[in-house]
C-alpha cells in the first residue's frame, strides 16, 4: 500500500467540516501532493513540516474551487513541480512521480472541472469533493450537475475500489458501501423533489422551503441551489417541466 499522510488546512466550516484535506502520497524521496488546499501561510508551514526534506514531484488539483486550489502554484513553484488539473489533465491520463503511478479521472458533477485520482494497485482514489468521508457532498445549480455526478458515482463502483481519500472528513474504508450511499441519498433527494412538484407544482424558493422546511439564511440559499440542480435534471429527463418561474409536473 502506497504511504498516504494527511495535512487538514485551517479552514473549517459548514461546507468544509474540519478543513480541507491535503494528501502527500509517496514513501520515496519524491512524493505528490493531491489538494494544497487555501493559500494560507500555517498551512503552508505544516506541509512543509510533513514533508520532512522529501521533494515534490507534481501537485494535482481535484477541481478549482477556493478551498482546493488557491495554494497550488505557490506551494508548487517552491519545489520547481508542476500544478496539473483539468483540462491540462484529461481522462484516463496517468501522472507518474518518482515510484508512483496515478490516474486521472474525469468526474464532472460536484464541478465543470473535477477529476478524481486512481492507484489501480491499491484499489485507492482520492475522490475530492465527489464523495466526502463524512456527509453528502454539494451538487448546486448552476455548475452543479445532477445527472453527470449520478454518473460519476456510477464511474467509480465500477472500479470497485478499496478505499477512498476525500477532499474532506476521514479516509473511507467501506469504498463500495459509501458510493452506494451517495448514489442512494441523490436518488432520494430526486424522488423527493419530483413528489412534491407533482403534489403541486411551485417556484425554486417555494419548492425549497416545502422540501427543506425552515433553514437559516445560508443554508437556505445552498439547498435552493441544490433543489434547482436537481430540477434541471427533472426538466431534461422530460418528467417536470418549466412555465416561467414555475416548475410543474409535465404530465397533469
Amino acid at each position: 500500500m502506497t504511504e498516504v499522510r494527511r495535512v487538514v488546512a485551517p479552514n473549517p466550516g459548514p461546507y468544509t467540516g474540519p478543513g480541507t484535506n491535503t494528501w502527500i502520497v509517496g514513501a520515496g524521496p519524491v512524493v505528490v501532493v493531491i489538494d494544497p488546499g487555501p493559500d494560507d501561510e500555517a498551512h503552508l508551514a505544516a506541509l512543509h513540516e510533513r514533508l520532512s526534506g522529501k521533494t515534490v514531484g507534481v501537485v494535482l488539483v481535484t477541481h478549482g474551487h477556493p478551498d482546493h486550489l488557491p495554494l497550488a502554484q505557490r506551494f508548487a513553484s517552491q519545489f520547481q513541480a508542476s500544478v496539473l488539473r483539468h483540462p491540462e489533465l484529461n481522462d484516463g491520463d496517468i501522472v507518474r512521480a518518482g515510484t508512483l503511478n496515478l490516474t486521472a479521472l474525469y468526474t464532472p458533477g460536484h464541478s465543470a472541472d473535477h477529476l478524481c485520482f486512481l492507484i489501480a494497485e491499491d484499489g485507492a482514489i482520492f475522490t475530492g469533493d465527489l464523495i466526502l468521508g463524512h456527509g453528502s457532498s454539494m451538487v448546486t445549480y448552476p455548475e452543479g450537475d445532477v445527472a453527470a455526478y449520478l454518473r460519476s458515482l456510477d464511474r467509480l463502483a465500477a472500479m470497485q475500489p478499496r478505499i477512498l481519500f476525500p477532499g474532506h472528513w476521514d479516509p473511507v474504508t467501506d469504498a463500495m458501501g459509501k458510493i452506494d450511499e451517495y448514489r442512494r441519498h441523490r436518488l432520494a433527494r430526486e424522488a423527493q423533489i419530483l413528489a412534491e412538484v407533482q403534489r403541486r407544482g411551485g417556484t425554486a424558493a417555494e419548492l425549497t422551503r416545502r422540501v427543506y422546511g425552515e433553514l437559516d439564511e445560508k443554508l437556505a440559499v445552498a439547498a435552493e441551489m441544490t433543489l434547482r440542480a436537481h430540477l434541471r435534471k427533472l426538466v431534461e429527463d422530460g418528467d417536470v417541466r418549466e412555465k416561467g418561474e414555475v416548475f410543474e409536473p409535465s404530465v397533469i
